[in-house]
């Protein structure tokens, strides 16, 4: 990989045309060029592009979506283990949004957001997508590029039905990453899950 500037490619989990049909989440490309076709439309013409990308988000199969959290980071730990960026980012919420005082959200990751929580309510978790979005441009903030002192947007949004099974919770469901709590499917007006468990290591 060095030798090659820092870029390699690798293709795993090689399968028949019919088992791709049957495993595979189709629509995925098509779901991104939205995505980003979205965003752009609303840049050029001046619209809010959360509203704008929730509504895009409506006629795919990554439904509902929401925002459920807007605020300022104000810390951001991370570190490096078993091949994974582990850690973890705390967003003070917006005056604008709170009501009485500013709640506190965390979102643990590896690699990817795992579960957004204030206290012991947890607003959304894995394996249902957890995106930090900068607030103005609803742009995507990787892990990678968490810092302290950005203004940003956190959306929740439900994955398609096949990663929501049985099979699939065991593969990547909150108890994987070792959560002590059960998945429960984001909803757009449901209650939220609620455990004092903490992360095993």
């Amino acid at each position: 990989t060095i030798r090659m500037g820092g870029v390699a490619y690798i293709a795993n989990y090689a399968m028949s045309g019919a088992t791709a049909k049957r495993v595979a989440i189709s629509g995925t490309i098509g779901v991104g060029l939205k995505i980003g076709r979205a965003l752009r439309f609303a840049r050029e013409r001046h619209l809010d592009p959360l509203a704008h990308l929730i509504d895009t988000l409506a006629d795919t199969n990554y439904w509902p979506a929401k925002v459920i959290f807007t605020g300022k980071i104000v810390e951001v730990f991370r570190r490096t283990t078993e091949g994974f960026a582990k850690g973890l980012v705390r967003i003070l919420e917006s005056e604008a949004s709170a009501v009485g005082d500013p709640r506190t959200l965390e979102i643990e990751f590896q690699n990817e957001n795992l579960i957004a929580r204030t206290g012991d309510q947890i607003l959304a978790i894995v394996p249902d997508l957890i995106c930090v979005l900068d607030s103005e441009t609803a742009e995507p903030i990787t892990t990678e590029e968490l810092r302290y002192g950005q203004r940003v947007s956190v959306m929740a949004v439900r994955v398609p039905e096949i990663m929501r099974t049985p099979e699939a919770l065991r593969v990547w469901g909150p108890r994987t990453f070792g959560f002590d709590v059960d998945y429960v499917p984001l909803t757009l007006d449901g209650p939220m899950v609620t455990t004092t468990s903490e992360r095993g290591e």
